[in-house]
């Protein structure tokens, strides 16, 4: 899994794009690009991604899955280029642009009620977004078991519980009593199914059915703010010796260490 991380919030000279393994959660590579490497920072993620594949195909180490945050250039590189590597996007992003979608259909003005939104799905962003995670976990890869799963909630809010799970309250329970309010309009009904259907989770299953999350490399560009403040300006020297630091910190952190001391090794570096 990889991800970037601009060392200032504008016109960043220095971009540390970072390679974690799944299973160790360790950093397996990494790549200080500089603006010396390219001038726009935009580019830097794809330039150090590339130097990270190099490395390691230089080491003779092969990506079997690469997951990251829906980087367009990136999917492009993986699939045109490393097309011996499965190419994976993070379940969290998609998750939160779920949610979101899902929000915008079940509040808003009262003119638009029955038309944009509908008061039936109020109480559905949050319990979609946790049958959406469930789905991802239970497809057993399959992307078209993923939409299936997907889309079966929205049968469940209307009483059919037919494709449920059979060991869910709702299939066992012959007094199941529904949590959530049951569709009863067409509308409702209408807008959950588009809004499951325009997902990106529902358009790319394919991308998704491994259920892989960038969350630890996300944890590792937030530590790396302890040694990389955004509001200054290191030299490329400086900046990178604490790349390394920072690194190598949090590879022994996972074996010895809770992050918790992070703090403690770098007050010094800071002062």
């Amino acid at each position: 899994m990889t991800d970037a991380r601009h060392g200032t919030r504008k016109n960043a000279r220095q971009t540390d794009v970072i390679c974690l393994g799944n299973a160790t959660q360790k950093v397996v590579a990494y790549h200080v690009v500089t603006s010396e490497d390219d001038p726009v920072a935009q580019r830097h993620e794809l330039l150090g991604t590339k130097k990270i594949y190099q490395e390691l195909t230089e080491k003779g180490v092969s990506i079997r899955r690469h997951a990251h945050d829906n980087n367009a250039s990136i999917t492009k590189y993986v699939r045109e280029i490393q097309t011996q590597t499965e190419n994976q996007l993070d379940n969290w992003h998609a998750l939160k642009q779920l949610e979101k979608a899902l929000k915008a259909i079940s509040t808003g003005p009262k003119k638009y009620h029955g038309v944009k939104w509908h008061h039936e799905l109020e109480d559905k962003p949050h319990a979609v977004r946790t049958h959406a995670y469930h789905s991802l976990i239970n497809c057993e890869q399959d992307p078209n078991k993923l939409r299936a799963l997907l889309i079966n909630c929205v049968q469940h809010y209307r009483g059919n519980h037919t494709a449920c799970n059979p060991q869910s309250r709702c299939r066992r329970q012959a007094d199941y009593e529904p949590r959530h309010q049951m569709l009863q309009e067409d509308i409702s009904v209408s807008l959950l199914t588009k809004a499951i259907e325009d997902s990106i989770i529902f358009k790319k299953a394919e991308l998704f059915v491994h259920n892989m999350s960038t969350a630890q490399v996300e944890s590792f560009n937030n530590s790396l703010n302890v040694v990389h403040d955004k509001r200054i300006s290191f030299g490329m020297q400086s900046y990178k010796m604490r790349t390394a630091l920072s690194v190598g910190f949090w590879n022994d952190s996972k074996k010895h260490f809770c992050h918790s001391v992070w703090k403690t090794y770098f007050i010094a570096l800071n002062q």
